[in-house]
């Protein structure tokens, strides 16, 4: 008898609740008033009077099914006669949102998929946003997390590219939502102050009572209960300006869901309105979800006829969903996914193993046709990949040989016969004088040089202290050649002699024979002067060559600028294959320099050798 009366005064108790919550369901809605005041004054049937069918049906989805279905029919069927592809997309949204109300996500997906194809073949990217949002809520509430992101996200990117910040905060916010629905609240919280943003331009209190909900809970869960509660507070202000009855009960459930600080009795209260508001706006969801947080209130009461009782409501709305999704398929047309397995049903056995045979023949033939299509293919990869292997090959021997040439054709500028055939001359001078002294060291220091040039002929790079050591023994042969006719200095950065630093052997020479040919042995004046510098600039070796000499003065009435070309061309060549083997950027430039009187006075060369 107990239970009888207690299960009694509880159905009283919903009914009152109900009663109430019907009176602010149909309370007066000044934003709905204005779109059936629009569509009295404009009868003609347009565009601009389906689209206003359409936010009918949209805005009375949370509120009355029966209205929203009864203008998404109107929007359906208007569309079609006008032939008007926006509104069907938009036809098919209402129907997305009235599926999902009832708990049929896949015909609510569908629906959103046949909004998408139509939106596109009308260029409507905001219509293609709103359905892959919705499709992502749908994937949320079946708990798969990675779709619903994928689909949240793509409709992100379309929102941004047409500034419809409304949208952009309705995709945050479902972000937001599937990170805390997976524990991850860091990750939750960016995803709000991301889209607070767009929120806060869009001052529209249905999109921020979603936003105060979502950083309520989040403060809940940081245990900030007062900053919690103040969240909870401003998203039920913010649901009341327009009477958004889906965001009230969203900020009922959560605050007592997340207030830990509350008593019983006002989780109690709270959750009764919520389960009010659920059952007049048809929620299935959301009665499922307000019952089974009563029954675990009341069972933590230890009161176990009430939680009895609110688990029956839960159980009963759970089971029901399906059923009720299933009527709706019926009564809505537009699932074709329903009608298609209907007349499957209805047709005769005999035709059915027809088609599914030929079904078969047809997919086995596209299967042979490209197993044939795939080994084709693999065949032409195979003869393509040789025959670049083989160009490959080609271009690798033909480069070798390149380099063989150049490296032969470096050795004998710098074995210059002239060159050794004048070295002799000097010695056999300084034997003729009886200079023994210097014959001997001159012999001494070219066999020294030509040990040094066929050392390292073979070789790509050398120390650079070995460089060193080889120009200087050349720029002494040219010295005593040329009865040290001039002086010259060296200044190698020190930290440049050590071991860690390596340059093509004998890569300067060119340049200083030319300098020496070419500027210095012509010039009459007393004071000639050589200098080689090397040093690191940023991640190059950059020497040095100045001289002093003649510069571009031309000699016999011709410029002396290509005296010593083939050593040059040589070393210009070698610069050329040491940038393509060492992907290397080798410079360099010639400075022809000038005194305060704007006579020719030498010439200053600076090459670039690039650290790899």
């Amino acid at each position: 008898m107990l239970l009888k009366k207690i299960i009694k005064a509880q159905k009283l108790l919903i009914l009152i609740l109900i009663f109430f919550s019907s009176l602010a369901v149909h309370a007066q809605d000044s934003y709905v008033d204005s779109l059936l005041q629009w569509l009295n004054t404009h009868p003609k049937i347009d565009s601009l009077h389906i689209q206003t069918l359409h936010r009918l049906s949209y805005r009375l989805s949370e509120k009355d099914v029966k209205k929203s279905f009864s203008y998404y029919e109107q929007v359906s069927f208007l569309s079609d006669s006008l032939n008007y592809t926006y509104g069907k997309s938009l036809a098919q949204i209402n129907l997305g949102i009235l599926l999902y109300n009832s708990g049929n996500f896949e015909a609510s997906n569908n629906a959103y998929f046949k909004a998408i194809d139509l939106a596109d073949s009308c260029h409507a990217l905001r219509l293609k946003a709103v359905s892959l949002n919705n499709i992502g809520e749908n994937f949320k509430i079946l708990k798969d997390y990675e779709k619903c992101r994928k689909y949240a996200e793509e409709a992100i990117g379309i929102n941004k590219s047409v500034n419809a910040m409304r949208g952009i905060a309705i995709n945050y916010e479902l972000l937001h939502e599937c990170a805390f629905q997976e524990k991850l609240f860091n990750e939750s919280e960016n995803y709000l102050l991301n889209g607070m943003e767009y929120a806060a331009k869009t001052d529209e209190s249905y999109v921020l009572s979603q936003y105060y909900v979502g950083f309520g809970k989040l403060k809940a869960i940081q245990n900030k209960m007062d900053s919690a509660s103040s969240y909870f507070s401003e998203a039920m202000k913010a649901a009341k300006e327009q009477n958004d009855l889906r965001n009230e009960y969203q900020a009922y459930l959560a605050e007592a869901r997340y207030l830990k600080n509350l008593t019983a009795d006002k989780k109690i209260s709270l959750l009764d309105s919520a389960l009010s508001i659920a059952r007049n706006t048809s929620y299935l969801e959301g009665l499922t979800n307000a019952a089974q947080e009563l029954s675990s209130v009341y069972d933590a009461k230890n009161s176990k006829d009430s939680s009895l009782y609110f688990y029956r409501i839960y159980r009963s709305a759970a089971d029901s969903l399906f059923n009720e999704s299933n009527k709706r398929n019926v009564v809505i047309k537009e699932a074709e996914w329903t009608i298609n397995r209907k007349e499957i049903e209805n047709k005769d056995l005999k035709d059915l193993a027809k088609l599914q045979s030929e079904k078969i023949h047809i997919g086995n033939i596209l299967l042979i046709v490209s197993i044939i299509s795939f080994l084709f293919i693999i065949v032409i990869i195979f003869f393509v990949n040789r025959s670049i292997q083989f160009k490959k090959k080609r271009e690798e021997a033909a480069f070798k040989q390149k380099v063989a040439e150049t490296q032969m054709l470096a050795l004998k500028a710098q074995m210059n016969p002239h060159f050794i055939f004048n070295s002799f001359n000097s010695i056999e001078n300084f034997l003729l004088r009886n200079d023994k002294e210097s014959a001997g060291e001159y012999f001494n220091k070219i066999g020294s040089l030509v040990n040094m040039i066929v050392d390292n002929s073979n070789k790509e790079c050398i120390p650079i202290s070995k460089e060193k050591a080889a120009i200087e023994l050349y720029v002494q042969l040219q010295q005593l050649r040329n009865h040290k006719k001039f002086s010259f200095t060296t200044n190698f950065e020190k930290k440049l002699l050590s071991e860690d630093y390596h340059v093509p052997p004998l890569l300067i020479q060119p340049y200083v024979e030319n300098a020496i040919a070419n500027s210095i042995a012509p010039s009459d004046r007393e004071d000639l002067e050589l200098s080689i510098k090397a040093k690191l600039e940023d991640n190059y070796i950059v020497y040095t060559i100045t001289d002093n000499g003649i510069g571009r003065k031309k000699l016999n009435g011709s410029s002396n600028q290509h005296a010593s070309g083939t050593g040059i061309d040589v070393a210009e060549e070698r610069i050329s294959i040491l940038n393509q083997r060492r992907q290397a950027n080798t410079e360099v430039s010639t400075t022809y320099l000038y005194d305060n009187y704007g006579k020719p006075d030498g010439t200053k060369v600076e090459i670039r050798i690039k650290i790899v």
